[in-house]
């Protein structure tokens, strides 16, 4: 064996949301050692522990082998803890995987000369290669340094069985410090071509599932260890409808109790009906996420999102008509986009009674068309190492700006920016509102009001224990 004792890392940085599930890639990573019989321990950073904590867990530990999860947004952070690492822990090697790794791969080695290792693409069998020994120049995915070069073995093929995978057993997470809901990754790859997404580049353009009865397999696991609460992170669960009444069949006739199901991550409208919808919350689903991005079929067009606006507003009123807690996620800022475009967004976002709506900066990911399109145009507001390093694209938690187009500078973006988190405070307190009203009366107008408040809502995100109390009530009422 090359490596005998592995270290996990999720590596944390500025922001205001903490940590409320444990990382399903590193999850994926854990049990596939886990399964190769390698000692290993996973440090979440997010949960609070400091650099200190981490200097005492690797003197304690003693791996030889450090793996990190690696994201565009602040990647040099993660940089500079890597080249503390590696100064004061020489001798341990260190991997970093994750969406920036496998966009930027022989850049991130020599960005971070600390970094001994990229892997690109999945990891679950490339790590299990590397700690047992193979040939570094025969393992497919994996950059490394060979005396003073640089090389590249070569794109690792998508495993197209993800049944192979073992589902995550999170042995060595630290369950009880996270919120109550369980992460389940049912398919991997998207096939569209949005211009702002690298979901292709990292997970491939080809749609792969799991089996609907490994799928249930997972929640029954996680059922039995007295978990109730399930969010699908697939970028396209609803994909095959097919296979989401498949998968509403096989749940139905385990005969499980009290079960709740989110889809959080944002699914296409144009995968969702109201048949589909009902057989559903049939099942258990309370929580659906819809990636909207733009409220006219402009915008869309220019986004290459590849659906219309008509389905769209099909797929939210069918929702909302069936009482589903439905949040829409906005973006602002596309090329081409004007204010009477921000304003048809406005719209759509206040014409249905959702449960909550997210606008975001449109961030130019590495890799992506919108990347390519900023860099050509000299549009970045700032140098975009530094933006890239330190931005939230999230507007909730104050966000700054990427970059601007003729059609919105910066200063009107910066205005745009006050009146859409007021627009999105006034969402969530009218929906609470409605909802609270059936329980407390005219107390709803308060509580409401006291819910969304900036300050509560920070809370909520980064206190996990608030967060599980919150979400008992929540989902009490919008069974």
């Amino acid at each position: 064996m090359r490596f005998k004792r592995v270290l996990l890392i999720f590596p944390s940085f500025e922001s205001d949301v903490g940590s409320s599930r444990p990382s399903p890639s590193l999850g994926y990573i854990a049990q596939t050692l886990d399964d190769n019989y390698i000692t290993y321990s996973i440090l979440d950073m997010m949960l609070g522990y400091s650099f200190s904590d981490l200097k005492m867990k690797i003197n304690r530990f003693k791996p030889d082998l450090i793996g990190i999860t690696l994201f565009t947004l602040h990647h040099k952070m993660v940089y500079e803890q890597i080249a503390k690492i590696k100064f004061l822990f020489p001798n341990v090697k260190i991997v970093v995987g994750g969406p920036h790794a496998t966009i930027e791969r022989e850049k991130v080695i020599k960005e971070c000369p600390s970094i001994d290792f990229v892997c690109v693409h999945e990891g679950e069998e490339l790590i299990g290669e590397l700690c047992r020994g193979d040939n570094l120049s025969e393992i497919k995915g994996l950059v490394f340094r060979e005396n003073e070069s640089i090389i590249f073995t070569g794109v690792r093929p998508y495993q197209t069985d993800l049944n192979k995978y073992s589902y995550p057993k999170l042995n060595k997470f630290e369950l009880n410090k996270y919120a109550s809901e369980i992460v389940i990754i049912s398919s991997r790859g998207c096939p569209y071509k949005c211009i702002y997404c690298s979901v292709q580049t990292v997970s491939g353009k080809k749609i792969r599932i799991r089996d609907i009865k490994n799928v249930v397999d997972e929640i029954e696991y996680w059922y039995l260890r007295g978990k109730r609460v399930f969010n699908f992170l697939d970028d396209n669960f609803t994909f095959y409808e097919d296979r989401v009444y498949q998968f509403c069949d096989e749940v139905e006739k385990r005969n499980f109790e009290c079960l709740i199901f989110r889809v959080s991550n944002g699914v296409r409208a144009d995968k969702l009906n109201y048949q589909l919808l009902k057989r559903m919350k049939e099942i258990g689903f309370r929580s659906i996420s819809i990636g909207v991005e733009a409220g006219n079929n402009k915008i869309l067009k220019i986004l290459k999102k590849g659906e219309a606006i008509e389905e769209i507003e099909s797929a939210i009123k069918a929702a909302c008509d069936l009482e589903l807690e439905v949040s829409l996620f906005f973006v602002f800022g596309t090329p081409g986009e004007t204010l009477e475009d921000v304003e048809d967004s406005i719209k759509l976002a206040l014409k249905y009674p959702v449960f909550k709506v997210d606008f975001y900066n449109l961030l130019p990911f590495p890799g992506t068309e919108l990347y390519k399109w900023v860099n050509e145009n000299n549009a970045w507001i700032s140098n975009s190492e530094e933006l890239l390093d330190k931005s939230d694209k999230n507007i909730r938690f104050g966000s700054n700006l990427f970059f601007v187009t003729k059609e919105l500078p910066f200063d009107v973006q910066k205005q745009l920016i006050k009146r859409l988190l007021k627009l999105m405070r006034f969402v969530e307190k009218r929906y609470l509102i409605n909802i609270l009203r059936k329980k407390f009366g005219l107390l709803s107008y308060p509580l409401a009001y006291l819910i969304a408040t900036p300050f509560l809502e920070k809370l909520y995100f980064k206190n996990n224990k608030i967060r599980r109390i919150a979400e008992n009530v929540r989902y009490s009422i919008i069974k």
